[in-house]
């Protein structure tokens, strides 16, 4: 009876270290940061044949006054856009500090509100891209697509953030 009990608690031990060992190896997982690279993520979105418009890439200081953004508070920036007779956009940060995510949110938000008002008489099919846009954070990286086809940019941007 003695080497029962004994083999019951040494299996419950067994049990209790294997199941700790899970929790920590799942809590490490879902702790790690991301790693995306911009630069790929925004051709891919380019090549996948979303955009009616031609989309060229701005530079960092055009980026930064079009959103009135704080050069301190991001790492990395890049920005494609078209040609001005449509909305449609490339826009991927990575933020310095995960706390500033939201603040960066509000004003893209901010941003597409101006754009749907200022469309909405100009050429009104473009306001529904901008109903429509993607505008994805995940951790360190907020992702803006405007274009044609939303479900396949999402699957595009997805492919980059859940890996």
């Amino acid at each position: 009876m003695k080497k029962i009990i004994i083999i019951i608690i040494i299996l419950i031990i067994l049990i209790a270290f294997v199941g700790i060992e899970i929790i920590i190896m799942n809590t490490k997982d879902s702790n790690k940061d991301i790693s995306i690279d911009m630069q790929k993520l925004a051709e891919d979105l380019i090549t996948a044949e979303i955009f009616e418009d031609d989309l060229s890439i701005i530079d960092e200081d055009s980026i930064i006054k079009k959103y009135n953004f704080n050069k301190e508070d991001f790492k990395n920036i890049i920005s494609y856009v078209g040609t001005g007779a449509t909305v449609e956009e490339i826009l991927i940060i990575e933020v310095s500090d995960k706390n500033k995510i939201n603040e960066f949110k509000k004003i893209i938000e901010t941003k597409i509100e101006e754009l749907k008002i200022n469309f909405q008489s100009y050429l009104p099919k473009e306001v529904f891209k901008l109903e429509n846009c993607n505008l994805i954070t995940k951790d360190n990286y907020i992702i803006l697509c405007i274009s044609n086809n939303e479900e396949k940019a999402k699957e595009i941007i997805n492919n980059y953030i859940n890996n």
